[in-house]
């Protein structure tokens, strides 16, 4: 007798796709930028993680530049917000610093969403909110206040798109921080350039040399946000 033709599969038996909605595209996102950079996210990168054609993502996103917004607001509401106790401010909101640049450096390069355009999704505004709150508490004039966010937001975007540019091979969060400021260094020979600086020309950076290219990340980040806090609490005016 002839062979039995094999059976062609059925689409029923083949596994269910999981069903689109807004957390499953931005989900998506975050593989493809973790995987590939944020450069590499695009509504047909994302479609294709998805096993779908771009025209479905459509119905939940507008535009990649929605998409971007959506993920950047998706990684922001990762990070746990304290309670606000007066006593200990400065702490608190030093604390909430590092963990924000820590969640946005687990994701290289999604930082850069804050710098483009002024976020106002649910989590950034929760965020704020919060950060102004401690600020407040810690008797910093309200004018003060709501500028010394504006100065946090561009610090926070800042750094983490230094860490996004650096594209450090391994790690994230605090070892992204680290991964990127020692690829910096590699890739500019930063300490050999000061190394060679004319002391005449340049006697300050010359003489400050090994000082400025010293340090951890996680030193130079503590030291912006306790710079940020003081000045804003007042603590550099005099008389």
């Amino acid at each position: 007798m002839p062979p039995t033709p094999p059976r062609s599969r059925s689409t029923r038996s083949r596994p269910a796709k999981p069903p689109l909605s807004e957390a499953a595209v931005v989900d998506a996102g975050l593989r493809v930028l973790r995987r590939e950079g944020l450069d590499a996210v695009t509504m047909r990168k994302v479609a294709a993680e998805l096993d779908t054609g771009p025209a479905s993502l459509y119905v939940y996103v507008s535009q990649r530049d929605e998409l971007l917004r959506l993920m950047h607001d998706s990684v922001i509401a990762t990070v746990p917000l304290p309670v606000i106790e007066p006593a200990h401010w400065r702490d608190q909101l030093a604390g909430l610093l590092v963990e924000v640049v820590h969640a946005l450096n687990a994701h290289p390069g999604i930082g850069r969403v804050s710098l483009g355009d002024i976020p106002t999704a649910p989590a950034w505004l929760d965020l704020f909110d919060r950060i102004l709150g401690l600020l407040l508490a810690g008797g910093v004039p309200r004018q003060r206040a709501a500028w010394g966010c504006d100065l946090i937001a561009l610090h926070i975007g800042a750094v983490t798109y230094e860490v996004g540019a650096a594209d450090p091979a391994a790690g994230d969060g605090p070892d992204a921080l680290q991964g990127a400021l020692d690829a910096r260094h590699e890739r500019i020979s930063i300490e050999e350039r000061l190394a060679g600086l004319d002391p005449a020309r340049h006697p300050h950076l010359a003489a400050s040399a090994a000082e400025l290219a010293a340090g951890p990340a996680a030193a130079r980040l503590a030291l912006g946000i306790e710079v940020l806090i003081g000045g804003l609490a007042g603590e550099s005016r005099e008389g």
